[in-house]
């Protein structure tokens, strides 16, 4: 009986060394099932995987590394940032440790941290092309536009595969207003992979920018045919369209916009531009007052609203919508000079020779601006001033002030005739 208690000891002292000394390929076959589940963004299963690799053997790095990614997929940023801390303390020489770490840090808005990590990631491995493209993003998010794509140009210099490294460089270079830039990145975005309706409706916006706007078109249609849920690519469609001289047309796409949101602002402006380029006044007057409603602060509708009113010849409402217009712009050129029409109009002309005065200062080459101060200035009884008008209005090329300058000028010793 002692010899069979013996034996039995014996074997699970063997089996028990036999599960010491198999720890480690068990955790290792645990560890790469994990990685295969999380291929297959399979994460909280891969976790499991990860955490039954640790308990079996708490030494690999890369083991906690894994599970901390994962972690960082399902949003439990807090673990992860533990498991990533834990990887960093066994081996503080790995690039990637601290890359992953600084992207959970950039989602946390830890930026301080994040960008610690990103530098070190590229510390340690200056040919880690994911690093470069990750500090790129923490960059642009600071408006470091400069350093944001200098860090891109570095990423796609390593790895020209990374497509959302096109992408965020084209965006990062329109705020740059490099629009041909961006739409390069675009190019090449598109070109490689199946392209998206959002990178048909970016491409197709800063072609609007560059006013490429039959290429604009062309890609927001191909935007539209991808996506027909998005208001912003009916809108600049709308757009597109306007500016190719096809009203109708854009009058429809501003209405799909509508459809998808009632309460769209802007689309109402852009539908009263082209309400107000077909001269249908009232319909125009109509879509910048909603629009207005909507958005108590939208320039541009008051603005279009008092070219509206002032070709209905409702020039007091008009002179009101410009003068909401500068409120919010002081620097909104056309409002000045249109209040100034509407003031002559009316006769308000000692009014309207400030705002003619203002346009004058920062265009000294507005010849129709100098005409028009001119009459004022005569229905003011400045006479030798509304001559030198009308005589700088003819230099520039203004023919019209030719007749005037025969009529009120003839004693007026810079007429030539």
């Amino acid at each position: 009986m002692k010899k069979v208690v013996l034996a039995l000891l014996v074997l699970i002292i063997i089996a028990g060394v036999a599960f010491v000394l198999l720890r480690p390929h068990l955790a290792h076959k645990s560890y790469e099932a994990g990685l295969e589940l999380a291929d297959s963004a399979k994460y909280e299963q891969a976790i499991e995987k990860f955490t039954r690799a640790i308990k079996l053997n708490k030494k690999p790095a890369e083991f906690y590394h894994a599970r901390g990614i994962a972690y960082d997929a399902t949003n439990k940023d807090s673990m992860a940032l533990e498991d990533f801390d834990k990887a960093i303390s066994i081996s503080d020489t790995i690039s990637d440790f601290y890359l992953n770490r600084g992207t959970t840090y950039r989602k946390l808005r830890a930026l301080e941290k994040s960008m610690k990590d990103f530098n070190q990631a590229i510390t340690l491995n200056d040919s880690n092309a994911s690093a470069y493209f990750q500090r790129g993003l923490l960059k642009a998010s600071q408006h470091k536009y400069d350093e944001a794509i200098e860090d891109y140009n570095r990423s796609i210099e390593l790895d020209g595969s990374n497509l959302e490294a096109f992408y965020s460089r084209g965006e990062t270079r329109a705020h740059l207003d490099d629009f041909m830039g961006a739409i390069d990145d675009y190019d090449k975005m598109i070109e490689g992979a199946e392209a998206t309706s959002t990178a048909y409706k970016q491409r197709g916006i800063f072609k609007l920018k560059i006013q490429d706007y039959q290429g604009a078109e062309n890609d927001l249609q191909k935007a539209a045919e991808l996506d027909e849920n998005d208001k912003e690519i009916y809108y600049q469609l709308g757009q597109a369209k306007h500016n190719l001289n096809k009203p109708n047309e854009s009058v429809e796409m501003f209405n799909k916009a509508l459809k998808l949101d009632s309460d769209y602002a802007m689309a109402y402006g852009a539908r009263g531009g082209a309400h107000l380029k077909n001269n249908k006044h009232k319909l125009a007057i109509n879509d910048f007052t909603k629009a207005i409603k909507l958005n108590p602060e939208y320039k541009r509708a008051y603005y279009g609203r008092g070219i509206a009113k002032a070709l209905t010849t409702d020039y007091s409402g008009s002179i009101k919508d410009f003068n909401k217009v500068i409120e919010l712009d002081k620097e909104f050129a056309q409002a000045y000079y249109n209040r100034a029409v509407s003031k002559a109009i009316l006769g308000m002309h000692e009014e309207a020779l400030p705002d003619y005065d203002y346009i004058i200062k920062r265009d000294s080459r507005n010849a129709e601006a100098f005409y028009n101060r001119g009459i004022s200035r005569m229905n003011t009884r400045d006479t030798e001033g509304a001559c030198k008008d009308f005589q700088r209005a003819l230099d520039l090329g203004y023919k019209q002030a030719e007749p005037m300058l025969k009529m009120y000028c003839r004693n007026q010793t810079q007429i030539i005739e």
